[in-house]
């Protein structure tokens, strides 16, 4: 709660600062807004720019050797019966020549962990371990794994406690990792779903994968997601282990490797499923963590973008796929709004407009990313665009405290896909509600019409996002934020 206060008076302190800045030297916002416009073009065009000129490689060739496989498996205060699964999973592969270990990480509820223990002292070939105040969440937990793991192993696997793996999962990833200069295979963190009217909050999940990584295996720029991944431990043992300094371990290993110039190979093919995060609460908080974390690992992206551009640029798409650059253009628009009286009818409209452009920049190469990539009908695609956009408000200010140095802990998703209450959040229909009306008031059709588009849009996100996440028994409590 004392957080959000102090956000709240954060985004109030900008607001009056920049209505300051209108009133007094407009120049500055209006330079401002120019500026992150560009940036907005110049990354959106960074990320549509794979899909312009470039070729996927479909390597034809396969590793053929068998290298002992380390399966690592790290949890935390997780449903026994659904690791349990995911251990019966790993432990009916093909693959003849791997081992499994399972590091329980500072799970206090012994009733979570020695289920799991039991279960595991039943076959040679896994050990388990349970760690008390073990520090660094899950980078910790793995990186505590590689010191335990056999001396014969040269690869290991990563695997999320939620993911079933199909039978062939081990095999097709070894055959993927063929010359020394791949480090790391990665393979799309898959999730099932048994309701079929939940497809679109699937394939929002799925763009990421079907967008940005696909198009980086063209180059072997793909990152890490943390899940389904083979790593080669020589080259993991080059980098000094799991990093600790992100919340991303993943996206921080990936970034890593990539800058000490190893690959990384993309395959578009799925060998495991996992539970996806359905209730708004956990999937806020999991789309929070990605974001914050892989910003933290961008301020150290070091990949030479003049010696391989199409890596750097790859990069940087992955790690930003999450975030926009929307976080000014609102603020302004919402200064406007709030103090119109007192801004000159000149500023006011030539502050909207721009930033009004910034949002047409940012929705049309989203909408124009769904169409390329995503295969649907088109209301799911429709569907899968509105609950990306419900997220606009984390994408657009969750990431600015990583600049001012700001820690954020790691938290885990629930997999439970327990029910919790829904935040409908009223802030941007309604913002681009009162933009409408000084639009019609000042005479302005450019502002008019955006802003009655996206009203229209930003309240049918609200409704779709809402329709999908609840059920009957829901509460849904209404809010007025800049971001939930």
């Amino acid at each position: 709660m004392e957080n959000i206060l102090k956000r709240n008076i954060l985004y109030v302190l900008l607001c009056l600062g920049i209505g300051v800045l209108l009133m007094v030297s407009s120049n500055i916002v209006v330079f401002l807004l120019i500026g992150v416009g560009f940036l907005m073009f110049a990354l959106e065009f960074i990320k549509l720019l794979p899909w312009i000129v470039d070729r996927n490689n479909f390597s034809c060739s396969w590793n053929t050797e068998k290298p002992m496989v380390s399966v690592h498996l790290a949890i935390c205060t997780e449903p026994p019966e659904m690791v349990i699964r995911t251990i019966r999973g790993i432990l009916k592969q093909d693959y003849g020549h791997f081992e499994i270990i399972v590091v329980d990480n500072n799970t206090k509820d012994e009733n979570l962990w020695k289920p799991i223990e039991s279960f595991c002292r039943r076959f040679g070939n896994i050990r388990f371990f349970h760690l008390h105040h073990w520090p660094f969440y899950k980078s910790g937990a793995l990186n505590f794994a590689r010191k335990v793991t056999s001396k014969n192993a040269e690869h290991i696997f990563v695997i999320d406690a939620d993911y079933y793996l199909e039978k062939g999962a081990l095999s097709m990833a070894v055959k993927n990792i063929v010359g020394r200069s791949i480090a790391l295979v990665q393979f799309p963190q898959a999730y099932s779903v048994d309701n079929l009217s939940l497809t679109p909050i699937l394939k929002e999940f799925d763009h990421f994968f079907n967008f940005y990584c696909l198009k980086a295996d063209s180059c072997y720029g793909a990152l890490a997601t943390g899940t389904l991944s083979l790593i080669r431990l020589e080259a993991l043992d080059e980098i000094g282990g799991w990093p600790t300094s992100s919340i991303t371990e993943d996206a921080e290993l990936g970034s890593r490797l990539q800058s000490a110039g190893h690959d990384i190979k993309y395959v578009h093919r799925i060998i495991g499923r996992g539970v996806i995060p359905i209730s708004q609460y956990d999937f806020i908080k999991q789309r929070k963590r990605w974001i914050f974390g892989n910003v933290q690992t961008l301020l150290r992206y070091s990949t030479n973008p003049i010696r391989n551009f199409r890596k750097w640029s790859s990069g940087i798409s992955q790690l930003t796929a999450w975030i926009n650059l929307m976080g000014i253009p609102i603020l302004c628009i919402a200064t406007c709004v709030l103090f119109y009286p007192l801004i000159e009818m000149k500023v006011f409209l030539m502050t909207v407009q721009i930033s009004y452009i910034a949002y047409w920049i940012f929705v049309l190469s989203k909408i124009f990313q769904y169409t390329i990539s995503e295969k649907g009908t088109i209301g799911d695609t429709t569907s899968t665009f509105l609950i990306s956009l419900s997220t606009l408000g984390i994408g657009a200010f969750h990431w600015w405290p990583v600049l001012c140095g700001n820690e954020q802990a790691f938290e885990r998703t629930d997999k439970s896909n327990r029910q919790s209450d829904y935040r409908a959040n009223l802030f941007y229909p309604l913002l681009n509600f009162l933009a409408t009306m000084a639009g019609i008031v000042y005479g302005s059709p450019f502002i008019m019409a955006s802003g009655f588009i996206f009203f229209c849009l930003h309240l049918a996100a609200v409704w779709r996002d809402c329709s999908l996440r609840t059920t009957r028994r829901s509460k849904i409590v209404y809010n007025i934020e800049l971001h939930l």
